[in-house]
């Protein structure tokens, strides 16, 4: 991606540009430790120190002493491991899942339609442990949670939730895919028994991730050798676990100064909105919210078209809504807040990162309020 394409790209929660640091870990590691850390010989050996190694750093940084990290290919496998592993270790117990959660949560639960339950939101975005409590029933064997919503950026007390379910003897999935890289992540505090997350969405390789389990999740999803404890089979990606923790440890230094820095950038982008007159709704609380997310409703407009009209301008970002046979859905998560299908139709996911300057914020505000401004004379909705 070329410096210009990085300057207007405000999709970090699709994915973040890879840190210089973590492609270079990633290749010195794929050069010196080339072995397959399951073989006997001596290559091979090394191979598997060095992962080892590299997996005792991953969880000393997310402050997680209880158990190993089962490595993955990314958050989606980790995902579907957790839940159809204890959906089917736990063959009459139910699953409780929060009304926004990703789709590779949400899917793999629907696997299970008759033992699925919901928990609502606030029209905040947020999971309120009275409706937690009200929703779990006596044969709720887990709850499945996002620390950080991947369409509005709500931040959830997982902490609290954990406790919650801790307390009842209900397993608890985080789904922390948005969170880890983003802000402060410490596994001691949380007393989940599954923590997911995923590489490339703070600046590391694609192709990486896994969980942090505290309790088995019960079988394996594929049939293989006995790589990851037996739960995980396949080669172990050492090189992209070596980018992972580089981009990690990169994230973290320069975390404290990008969150203040990404919030102010989200106040340019509204600032120029409320300045423009256009008519929107907030997703969440910005100064809340993860560091530089902003989830925005114009009622009455087309998201895609929008979208589209941007990138057209050189700006990247996404929908808030699906798109099946060329006919727009409407965000289930956006809808969960209480929006109206006009609302949650005409729903953008703006995320911005390290490599956006306020110049390019700037630029990228005037033209969002001038694209929605004329979207509106078209489709009538001033």
């Amino acid at each position: 991606m070329k410096a210009e394409e990085r300057a207007f790209y405000f999709d970090y929660a699709a994915t973040a540009p890879p840190f210089d640091e973590a492609l270079a870990a990633q290749l010195e590691t794929a050069r010196a430790r080339f072995g397959n850390p399951s073989s006997a010989h001596r290559l091979g050996a090394a191979a598997h120190a060095e992962l080892e190694r590299l997996r005792g750093l991953l969880a000393a940084r997310c402050g997680f002493q209880d158990g190993r990290v089962v490595l993955t290919s990314g958050a989606t496998e980790a995902n579907n491991y957790v839940v159809h592993g204890a959906m089917r270790a736990h063959a009459s117990g139910r699953v409780l899942v929060a009304a926004d959660v990703h789709a590779s949560v949400w899917n793999a639960c629907r696997r299970y339609p008759e033992r699925m339950d919901v928990i609502p939101l606030d029209s905040a975005g947020r999971i309120l442990l009275p409706a937690l409590a009200a929703a779990a029933r006596s044969d709720t064997r887990m709850v499945c949670c996002s620390h950080v919503g991947s369409e509005t950026g709500v931040v959830q007390d997982v902490g609290a939730i954990a406790a919650v379910c801790e307390r009842r003897g209900i397993l608890c999935h985080v789904d922390g895919a948005q969170a880890l890289g983003r802000i402060p992540v410490d596994l001691g505090a949380i007393a989940c028994d599954f923590y997911v997350f995923s590489s490339h969405k703070f600046g590391g390789p694609r192709g990486c991730g896994g969980v942090f389990p505290r309790s088995a999740a019960g079988v394996p999803l594929m049939d293989g050798g006995g790589q990851e404890g037996g739960m995980r089979p396949g080669t172990e990606n050492l090189p992209a676990l070596a980018g992972t923790l580089a981009a990690l440890d990169r994230s973290a230094a320069i975390m404290a100064t990008e969150t203040q820095r990404l919030r102010d950038l989200t106040r340019v982008v509204l600032s120029e909105l409320e300045g423009s007159g256009a008519r929107f709704l907030v997703n969440g609380d910005p100064d809340k919210n993860a560091p530089g997310f902003l989830s925005l409703s114009f009622p009455g407009l087309d998201a895609h078209a929008l979208a589209a009209d941007l990138a057209v301008q050189g700006f990247a970002i996404a929908s808030g809504s699906a798109c099946s046979e060329n006919r727009p859905e409407p965000s289930r998560a956006i809808l969960a807040l209480g929006r109206s299908l006009s609302e949650a139709l005409g729903t953008i996911r703006i995320s911005l990162g390290r490599s956006n300057s306020r110049e390019a914020v700037g630029a990228f505000a005037r033209a969002l309020a001038q694209t929605v401004r004329r979207h509106a004379e078209q489709d009538g909705a001033l």
